[in-house]
């Protein structure tokens, strides 16, 4: 565990998979995080899900400016959110690529050309929209060691493992445990329900609560995320993750720092 802490412990809510086809269930997962608090979300967004093509229809252009304008983040996350490398070559690859993310770690084994040159596209695309854009999380939080080596080169403030927080230039990374649900089936549903009930990490300086599109089709599971963002913000105070980034550079700039493994 790093012996770093912010001023206050943070608690990061972030939303993945934004696209279009995935809209209407991201809103709905928006306005139940609402009814609990006004906090301020990272919302991570897919240029070309799926290669569905759909691009930047204006309904969707003005639905992100308005998550923008009240105060969310928006952060790129893939390109397609497919995994169209190479197949897998070890049984532990194959596992992580095929069975546990369905195939959608995107950035698990790319090439570092492809991972540097997909990283660029997806720059592209916010900058046509005019959105800001700090942060890149892989999809399934998969970086393969050529994609760390582009995403090092790049210009972007910080990325996170399922684990960490990664500030980059310079690369530090302090633990910041995820809550995520896995709804894929009945036993993982009732398995993530179960784990995240009785997770505290009360000593973790960030903790983030990350929901997935098809978590608003389970009430059990936005019931326990409202309740447990509720819970959070008794000892939390909630940022995005790029102000979590400001603040952990400033924290860094004047007091010593011990970089997680």
């Amino acid at each position: 565990m790093s012996d770093f802490a912010p001023v206050r412990p943070a608690v990061c809510v972030s939303l993945h998979d934004v696209a279009p086809a995935t809209w209407s269930r991201c809103e709905t997962l928006l306005a139940a995080l609402a009814k609990v608090a006004p906090v301020p979300r990272t919302l991570l967004v897919v240029p070309d899900y799926h290669r569905r093509g759909d691009g930047l229809a204006p309904w969707y252009r003005a639905a992100l400016a308005a998550q923008l304008e009240a105060g969310d983040e928006l952060t790129l996350h893939g390109l397609f959110h497919l995994d169209d490398a190479p197949a897998p070559t070890s049984l532990r690859d194959w596992l992580h690529r095929r069975v546990l993310t369905c195939g959608e770690g995107e950035f698990a084994a790319l090439a570092h050309e492809e991972a540097a040159a997909r990283l660029r596209v997806g720059e592209a695309w916010f900058r046509d929209a005019g959105w800001p854009l700090y942060g890149f999380i892989a999809p399934a939080w998969l970086l393969g060691p050529d994609a760390w080596q582009a995403l090092d080169q790049s210009a972007f403030t910080y990325t996170t493992t399922h684990g960490h927080f990664h500030l980059l230039h310079p690369w530090r990374a302090v633990p910041a445990p995820c809550i995520v649900y896995s709804t894929r089936s009945r036993w993982r549903l009732g398995l993530s329900l179960a784990r995240n009930a009785c997770l505290t990490h009360r000593e973790a300086p960030l903790v983030r609560l990350a929901l997935h599109p098809d978590d608003a089709l389970h009430p059990t599971v936005v019931h326990q995320a409202q309740r447990l963002l509720e819970k959070l913000l008794q000892e939390r105070v909630a940022m995005t993750k790029i102000g979590f980034a400001f603040a952990l550079r400033t924290a860094l700039a004047s007091a010593p720092f011990t970089a997680a493994a």
